[in-house]
């Protein structure tokens, strides 16, 4: 049994370090404004570990906006741009 235990927490540390690389982006606060879709190009959501859930959209300038993933608006654009 301790050798499986062992072995678990090896392979957690491996995959943690595999995951580390990647940087958790939170979003702390909501563009106050709709974009206009024409300038988003892509989305993604915010990691379940940030305190405030959130849509970051990806402009043509490369810029990213956050976004409250509760509004109308915001749930449009993320339906449009799956099915694109």
């Amino acid at each position: 049994m301790p050798h499986q235990k062992r072995a678990i927490l090896i392979l957690l540390c491996f995959y943690s370090y595999l995951d580390s690389d990647r940087p958790i982006v939170c979003c702390f606060s909501y563009t106050a404004r709709t974009l206009p879709r024409i300038f988003v190009t892509d989305y993604y959501e915010t990691s379940s570990l940030c305190s405030k859930p959130a849509v970051v959209f990806l402009t043509r300038k490369g810029r990213q906006v956050c976004a409250d993933p509760s509004l109308p608006w915001v749930n449009e654009y993320v339906n449009d741009l799956e099915l694109n």
